[in-house]
């Protein structure tokens, strides 16, 4: 693999031989990897540094990852984590969605899938938000847009968490549910639509029930500008390609 471009990780496993593994093969492709043995030691880290990415792991002694997972988004909502574990059970993967995981990894490591990851994150331009309570949905849209060149989806599952990382990312573009557990889809879709600056952001709504909007869904987007709607079930080329219209 190239060298990547300047990019810091922060790896977190009570495992030692394996975080520094992780750590040294990162390092071979120009990697900044700091290593921490417990989510308290990455919380002091915190205090004094910031990361391009930070992946963890789940079961450790103390504060396990998904909680420090919490902690991170809260602390830093823009740093994408990812998270590793042997036990993908539904429940840990559903936690780890719900809190902000931008991928679960599953243990034993595949270092090379690792190392593909890494290395989008390490080239992404192209901050996209997902806000989607669905967590199978909200895996799968993650997932195919870290695919695609440039981009780094920021994962939420609610309104709350979806307006903090807004604060502190300018978005290309946001997809967003109609419906959430904590608030309306349409009032967070508006409010990201339009810039401090008064340029306008493109939002894609999601939704299974467009009656609830309107009679006719399209007379959104003729109404504001890149603010659409797509009704569910959608096919995702079709997605990608109206998000590639808009960006």
């Amino acid at each position: 693999m190239d060298p990547l471009p300047p990019t810091t990780v922060l790896v977190i496993d009570d495992n030692t031989d394996l975080a520094e593994n992780i750590a040294e093969i990162l390092g071979d492709v120009g990697v900044q990897v700091t290593v921490a043995k417990s989510a308290d030691e990455a919380l002091l880290q915190f205090g004094n540094e910031s990361w391009d990415l930070v992946v963890t792991d789940v079961r450790m002694p103390g504060t396990d990852g998904i909680e420090l997972l919490s902690l991170i988004k809260d602390r830093s909502p823009s740093t994408p984590v990812l998270v590793m574990t042997g036990y993908a059970d539904a429940d840990t993967i559903t936690r780890a969605h719900e809190s902000g995981a931008l991928a679960v990894v599953h243990k034993p490591i595949d270092l090379d899938a690792l190392l593909g990851l890494v290395g989008r994150v390490a080239e992404a331009s192209t901050p996209i938000l997902v806000v989607e309570d669905d967590v199978s949905l909200c895996s799968n849209l993650t997932d195919i847009l870290s695919e695609q060149d440039g981009v780094l989806p920021h994962p939420a599952s609610n309104v709350q968490l979806a307006r903090r990382l807004a604060a502190t990312i300018d978005f290309r573009a946001a997809l967003i549910d109609l419906r959430l557990p904590d608030g309306d889809g349409l009032t967070l879709a508006r409010e990201l639509h339009k810039r401090p600056d008064g340029s306008l952001r493109p939002v894609i709504i999601m939704t299974g029930y467009p009656e609830a909007l309107t009679n006719d869904p399209d007379s959104l987007a003729r109404d504001e500008r890149n603010l659409v709607v797509m009704t569910k079930p959608f096919q995702v080329p079709r997605l990608l390609e109206r998000l590639r219209q808009m960006v």
